[in-house]
């Protein structure tokens, strides 16, 4: 489930710490702005994209601007499974261009009721092989606690990790994907604005 979500993020280079030649920049697109409403009935429906849902995540990560992603959006509203679960969603990147170190992240509203224990499990995964399509394949999976919540990460072959959290509280999930040895998808997680 919503493996198009995981593989918006810039290619992951196989050396731990992408470097600046192989590894592709990419454009930031301008924030667009708000989609229209998703239209009723569920499978196929156009999730839209809300911009304030940025305020879950920092406005940078270890001085890198977040910012949101035009075009990683229109590919994650092309995914239909993202109306199963998601009312709205965001998506923002971070990158260093000097080292091509990265942070990719997707701020998603949950459905009410849209998502167990299970379904988060199955969301982690489609997710996680999604990010290592582009990174050798999904090497592991672990979890910590960090910014005071459980994390569930994901290391794909090449380096890349990916980086979940469920406020279930709030009603949101939080994926990251990140690549290079500042450790962006951490420091994300570590900063959300939300507390536990």
């Amino acid at each position: 489930m919503v493996a198009a979500l995981a593989s918006c993020g810039p290619a992951a280079s196989p050396s731990p710490v992408p470097t600046p030649t192989p590894t592709p920049t990419p454009t930031l697109a301008p924030t667009p702005a708000p989609s229209p409403p998703a239209s009723p009935g569920g499978q196929g429906s156009t999730v839209p994209v809300d911009p304030t849902l940025l305020g879950v995540l920092p406005a940078d990560v270890d001085g890198l601007p977040l910012v949101e992603n035009g075009e990683a959006e229109a590919v994650a509203q092309a995914d239909p499974q993202l109306p199963a679960i998601a009312a709205a969603f965001v998506a923002a990147l971070a990158v260093d261009t000097k080292t091509g170190q990265f942070v990719f992240a997707v701020v998603i509203r949950l459905k009410p009721g849209a998502l167990d224990e299970a379904g988060f499990r199955d969301y982690r995964d489609s997710f996680d092989q999604g990010a290592c399509s582009q990174a050798d394949g999904v090497a592991g999976n672990a979890e910590a606690q960090i910014g005071g919540r459980t994390v569930y990460i994901g290391t794909c072959a090449g380096g890349l990790h990916t980086y979940h959290a469920w406020l279930e509280p709030q009603g949101l999930l939080i994926s990251a994907s990140a690549a290079g040895d500042r450790r962006l998808g951490e420091v994300l997680m570590e900063h959300l604005t939300i507390t536990p």
